[in-house]
């Protein structure tokens, strides 16, 4: 299941005579990863009620979150009788990826009332104002931030990159180069993008503008094939997943064209031109340009495509869809 091999892991799972705890946890988590809400939900209602426990209830919240299942999520989470900081922050996450700020604001001020607060709820509020480019609610959550959690530098250095990327995507480029400078200054790096994909048996890993591997230049020549049929086909490149100044020389296509994510791609049709399976790893959240552009390569180059990234595993199929409906 956290293969993207859903199928086997439900023929195993159905398998078992009498599924225990853990079992049920591990598969609803899976469906959820794998953007099966639906699933999820209908296994959560089947399952002795006695095994519902807070992993349960986290990952049947987390599959809600990822397949945006809001009213689902609600109901669940009424349902809780005791409410713990992680399933909180799950339900707070989804309500933000689908931009109910408001109520995730007063499910954060619920919590605040009885506990010390969380900073990992307002990141997920935080994430989701990223997402929908709100620079206010960023500029206000992270000012909050810094005054309620001084000590967590970890934390707030994540923060700070989400605002920077937040002001980067509304076209700010200058406030998202301040905030970078101020944490360079500080000695706090913003954590590199890589992605990683097996090629016949051997795993590669590429970064940004990648050229460390030695066939790189068949890589960006089959990038710049690949950016040329995506064009073709429509494909316009958004600038505002490019967070930085461009540097002399770069183009919006070129920067964006030679992402992590597109690198690994362009690898594995360069080692296996006739490839119809291409799996990728993440270690971030895949950008909207990156993700727009991977369903049409799926369906331009007919071969599915599957990357797991930091939030989900996304299935980009053969007809250009991928199994997130696009709500990551």
């Amino acid at each position: 299941g956290k293969s993207g091999h859903m199928n086997l892991a439900k023929e195993v799972f159905e398998k078992l005579p009498q599924p225990n705890q853990s079992e049920y946890t591990t598969i609803i988590h899976c469906y959820g990863l794998n953007g099966m809400g639906i699933q999820a939900i209908e296994l959560y209602y089947k399952m002795p009620k006695e095994f519902r426990d807070e992993g349960i209830y986290i990952s049947v919240l987390n599959a809600c979150s990822h397949s945006g299942l809001v009213q689902e999520a609600r109901s669940i989470f009424q349902s809780i009788e005791t409410k713990t900081e992680k399933i909180y922050s799950t339900m707070i996450d989804c309500l933000s990826r689908a931009s109910l700020f408001e109520e995730a604001q007063k499910l954060i001020d619920e919590y605040d009332h009885d506990h010390s607060p969380s900073i990992v709820m307002y990141t997920a509020l935080l994430s989701g104002a990223r997402n929908f480019k709100n620079t206010d609610l960023s500029q206000n959550l992270y000012d909050r931030m810094v005054k309620l959690f001084p000590q967590m530098a970890s934390s707030l250095t994540s923060a700070a990159v989400l605002l920077a990327n937040t002001y980067a995507s509304s076209g700010d480029i200058d406030k998202a180069s301040n905030i970078r400078n101020k944490l360079h200054k500080l000695g706090q790096k913003k954590q590199m993008g890589i992605t990683s994909t097996v090629v016949n048996g051997i795993s590669y890993k590429f970064r940004a503008s990648d050229r460390t591997h030695p066939r790189s230049k068949e890589i960006h020549a089959e990038c710049e094939k690949l950016s040329a049929e995506l064009l073709q086909h429509g494909h316009q490149y958004d600038s505002s997943w490019i967070t930085r100044p461009l540097n002399e020389g770069e183009t919006i296509e070129s920067v964006l064209s030679t992402h992590s994510e597109k690198l690994a791609i362009a690898w594995n049709f360069v080692a296996n031109p006739g490839a119809l399976r291409i799996q990728l790893t993440k270690n971030l959240r895949i950008c909207e340009d990156c993700h727009r552009a991977t369903k049409l390569i799926a369906a331009i180059r007919q071969c599915e495509i599957i990357a797991r990234d930091t939030n989900r595993i996304h299935h980009f199929s053969t007809d250009g869809k991928c199994s997130c409906n696009d709500y990551f």
